[in-house]
């Protein structure tokens, strides 16, 4: 869990103290500017943020180190991020209309979805990616867009 304080992001352990929780690590340095999404892999392995920085960082939740910083996903904000159930692949979505899977363990991009409709095409469908999430059973993918739309993907035609 993250708790934001003056646009810095701390660790939260699941403990609480009383009424108050325990920070137990603090991790700076890893971005040059505001982090907009944290996830945690399903595994418990990883951390991934993203940043407005335009970067994504993995960060190893055991060595408390970030061992990859995803720099030329996106040109715009990248504003959220997820693991596949199976901790295999991190999703990322930006402000540059695009989202990336990358496969955790090679560390490489193996899919961008760019401005992907299978309806009539029209300027903007992915306009602002704001938010990723898989489903319960990994086989779909539901992005939400800055222009009030949802996309669902079926994941088994991606991965």
């Amino acid at each position: 869990f993250f708790f934001f304080k003056q646009k810095t992001a701390y660790e939260i352990s699941a403990c609480l103290v009383g009424s108050e929780m325990c920070i137990r690590d603090s991790f700076n340095g890893i971005h040059s500017s505001s982090v907009y999404s944290v996830a945690f892999s399903p595994n418990g392995k990883y951390l991934a943020t993203a940043s407005r920085d335009n970067t994504c960082s993995l960060i190893d939740v055991e060595k408390q180190t970030r061992i990859e910083c995803f720099n030329s996903l996106h040109t715009d904000y990248v504003r959220t991020v997820c693991f596949s159930r199976n901790s295999r692949y991190l999703v990322t979505g930006s402000w540059d209309s695009s989202i990336c899977i990358v496969d955790i363990e090679s560390r490489k991009l193996i899919k961008r979805l760019e401005n992907v409709n299978t309806e009539a095409p029209r300027k903007g469908y992915w306009e602002g990616v704001n938010s990723v999430a898989f489903s319960a059973d990994g086989k779909h993918l539901a992005v939400g867009c800055k222009d009030k739309t949802v996309k669902i993907i079926n994941t088994e035609e991606l991965l």
